[in-house]
């Protein structure tokens, strides 16, 4: 397999949650195929830097509920905003 599963295969269950809810929720549906891995890492970054309480509540369990959501929305909104990739 290419370095893509390597990468994929050492994401956390928060990263995990964090993409697939940017995926579902169609905050990549504007971006090029090829820039999705580079969005997908400065977005983690972001998170593990900007919104850490967020990330640590999702946790290892996946937790996941409204408020969780909300905050994601608002944080990957945010992110798209002020952040290049």
């Amino acid at each position: 397999m290419g370095s893509e599963m390597c990468i994929r295969d050492r994401l956390s269950v928060p990263q995990m949650s964090i993409s697939l809810f940017a995926a579902n929720e169609g905050f990549i549906d504007d971006l090029d195929v090829e820039n999705v891995l580079a969005f997908e890492g400065a977005l983690h970054s972001y998170m593990e830097r900007e919104k850490a309480e967020l990330v640590a509540s999702i946790g290892p369990e996946g937790n996941y509920n409204d408020d969780i959501i909300a905050e994601l929305r608002a944080s990957i909104e945010e992110f798209k905003k002020t952040q290049t990739w």
